[in-house]
């Protein structure tokens, strides 16, 4: 109803409209050379109205025609792009399905369709590097590199195929260039900590975790690596205060100190770590290395007093007096720390040296609580899983308490 009443309305206005220039008075006589043309004002009106609408269709005609080249190449492009667009889907169900032949191909066609677009670049490196080709896998993604929006994912695969051909110092170029343009990333976090400790820099290697566990141990390896007994004492003094127990922290806060001069503070480091948990690695840092056997065993029970009785405290006795060829003493420091609970196998060696029998070996060692790998000495990384702060002092077939 409304669309019959605006129709009306406009059909009354355009009869107005007609009907008043219909009435104008007048006539128009137009001049050209030896012609001249006289007609009525509202027949004037007309061809002039009628001049302007050929005008006006004529002028798009001619625009027409001018654009229409570029017309045809928009479309040419619009058809270009959207079949690239479907080889870079078809070439990324390829990579899903591992079909590294198939990406190839879908990754060539993108390229060649719809040129160097991010997504295709990406597609064509995933694909080579799918298929084994490293040097068109390492071009792809150093282009990628040049796109902002995915200049993460450049850097990202370039630092894979820099740690798959063994090339530590660019894959940690790639790294921090990883962390700049996608700051914050778990995954650049993660391959960042997995490469310092690939190259031993366990100072760069600690601001990347905040596990205290962790902390304790990549510290300590740290302070054994530093220069310079300064840098030694900080990264000890953080191990410590990761972990106060940790025997490996304790031993290279107290070998810090000593190289700095101060005897007095790194023995009183040691009683404390003694009193709070025993363990031979203090008991072999009581006394500078130059010591001689008569020295430790006159310097021994000043640390043994710091947890008298302990199993621990007898073994350290017992093994000072028996290198100071002190016999009784050892025997009746290792009868007591059988007493004490000390069956590892450490004092019954003692009491069989001193009979002249074979000893047995010592059944304690570094084991991994993850993979329950055992070894001698004591390291930042388990060398089998490669988790960090895993290994502990105690015998293979015990728990941790």
């Amino acid at each position: 109803m409304l669309r019959a009443v605006k129709f009306m309305l406009l059909a009354a206005v355009l009869l107005a409209l007609a009907w008043w220039v219909g009435g104008l008075p007048g006539s128009v006589t137009a001049h050209a050379g030896p012609y001249v043309v006289t007609t009525s004002t509202p027949a004037a009106l007309l061809l002039l109205l009628l001049i302007a609408l050929l005008l006006t269709v004529l002028l798009r005609v001619l625009g027409g025609i001018r654009r229409a080249p570029g017309q045809f190449g928009a479309w040419r492009a619009a058809k270009r792009a959207a079949a690239g667009e479907a080889a870079t889907l078809r070439g990324l169900a390829a990579l899903a399905a591992q079909d590294a032949r198939a990406a190839k191909a879908e990754a060539a066609k993108a390229l060649k369709l719809a040129g160097e677009t991010p997504l295709a670049l990406l597609l064509s490196a995933e694909a080579a590097r799918l298929a084994g080709d490293a040097t068109q896998a390492k071009s792809a993604f150093a282009k990628l590199t040049q796109h902002k929006e995915l200049k993460f994912l450049g850097h990202r695969g370039l630092l894979r195929a820099s740690l798959e051909a063994g090339e530590h110092d660019a894959a940690r170029q790639h790294a921090e260039a990883a962390e700049t343009a996608y700051p914050g990333a778990a995954w650049t976090r993660a391959q960042r900590l997995d490469l310092a400790l690939r190259t031993g820099d366990y100072a760069a290697a600690l601001g990347l975790t905040q596990d205290k566990h962790e902390i304790a141990a990549l510290a300590t390896a740290a302070a054994r690596q530093a220069t310079t007994p300064a840098q030694a004492l900080a990264f000890a003094k953080r191990a410590v205060k990761a972990d106060p127990l940790f025997a490996p922290a304790v031993a290279a806060l107290a070998n810090a100190l000593r190289a700095l001069g101060k005897e007095r503070a790194a023995k009183k480091a040691l009683r404390a770590g003694w009193e709070a948990a025993p363990h031979p690695l203090l008991a072999e840092a009581w006394t500078p290395a130059d010591a001689t056997p008569l020295e430790r065993a006159r310097e021994a029970p000043e640390l043994a007093a710091a947890n008298p009785g302990h199993v621990e405290s007898e073994l350290l006795l017992a093994q000072a007096d028996l290198a100071a060829k002190l016999p009784g003493e050892a025997a009746r420091h290792a009868q007591a720390a059988l007493e004490a609970g000390g069956d590892d196998g450490r004092a019954q060696a003692i009491l069989d040296q001193l009979a002249g029998k074979p000893a047995q070996p010592s059944r304690f060692a570094w084991l991994c609580d993850s993979c329950h790998h055992a070894q001698p000495d004591w390291a930042p990384v388990c060398p089998v899983c490669h988790k960090i702060g895993s290994l502990r002092w105690r015998a293979p077939g015990t728990a941790l308490v």
